[in-house]
C-alpha cells in the first residue's frame, strides 16, 4: 500500500462526496508512523475517554460535520524465530453534530477500519462505535458543575451502571456469516477504501434523512 496514493483518492473521493474544501494533511511523521487528517475548520472532541482528543472537523451538510484520520504504521515482529516487517493502516470516520456557531461538535458515531495484520483478531473489521450517549452525558457534566449538583452526578453515576456500555463495542459493518465466513477483512488495496469510504458516505447521508 502507498500512502501518498492513497491519501491522493482519498482526497478526490472526499471532493466528490463531502464537498471541494475537503482536504487531508500529514499531522505527524516518526519512524513508524505517519498520520493524515482532514484539514477541519471547526473544533470538537474525538474521544471522551481520558485522554480528550480535540480535533478540528469539517461542515459536510446541514448540521452535520466530519473527521477523518488515516494512519500507517510500520512495526518489526518476531513470527517463528524470523523478524518481519508488518504494516499496518488504521481509518477513522466520525460524523458530528452542532451548529456552526457552537464551539464544540457533538460526535454522534464512529466508522473504522483496523487493518492490523492479525490473524487472530478478534474486533470485527471495519466496524461502528456508537457514541453520541456521550454527548447528552457532557451536558449533564457541565450542567452540575455549573450549579454544583454533585447529587445529581451521583445518580448519573448510578444510572449508567445499569446499562451496558455500547460504546465499547466494535459493531460489525460487513461480516460474512451467512456465508460461514467470519467478521474480519484484510484492506487489499486503495480502491477498495475509496469505494469503501464513497459507499459509506453515502449511506450516512441517506440515514441522516437525505435522499
Amino acid at each position: 500500500m502507498n500512502p501518498e496514493k492513497l491519501i491522493g483518492c482519498l482526497i478526490e473521493c472526499g471532493k466528490k462526496s463531502v464537498s471541494k474544501d475537503f482536504n487531508l494533511k500529514s499531522i505527524e511523521r516518526k519512524n513508524n508512523e505517519l498520520i493524515y487528517t482532514i484539514n477541519g475548520t471547526s473544533s470538537a472532541v474525538n474521544r471522551f475517554d481520558i485522554p480528550q482528543e480535540s480535533v478540528k472537523v469539517l461542515k459536510w451538510f446541514d448540521v452535520f460535520w466530519l473527521f477523518l484520520k488515516i494512519k500507517f504504521i510500520t512495526e518489526k515482529r518476531e513470527i517463528k524465530g524470523k523478524i518481519v516487517t508488518n504494516k499496518i493502516i488504521r481509518i477513522s470516520l466520525s460524523v458530528f453534530q452542532g451548529q456552526d456557531d457552537e464551539n464544540e461538535k457533538f460526535q454522534l458515531f464512529r466508522a473504522e477500519w483496523d487493518d492490523n495484520n492479525n490473524p487472530d483478531e478478534k474486533h470485527a473489521q471495519p466496524h461502528w462505535h456508537i457514541t453520541s450517549s456521550q454527548a447528552i452525558e457532557n451536558s449533564f457534566y457541565k450542567y452540575s458543575d455549573t450549579f454544583e449538583q454533585q447529587e445529581f452526578i451521583d445518580l448519573l453515576e448510578s444510572e449508567k451502571q445499569k446499562v451496558f456500555d455500547v460504546k465499547k463495542i466494535h459493531f460489525a459493518m460487513n461480516g460474512q456469516w451467512q456465508n460461514g465466513n467470519n467478521h474480519i477483512h484484510k484492506i487489499e488495496n486503495e480502491q477498495q477504501i475509496v469505494n469503501w469510504l464513497q459507499g459509506m458516505l453515502f449511506h450516512i447521508r441517506t440515514e441522516l434523512g437525505i435522499s
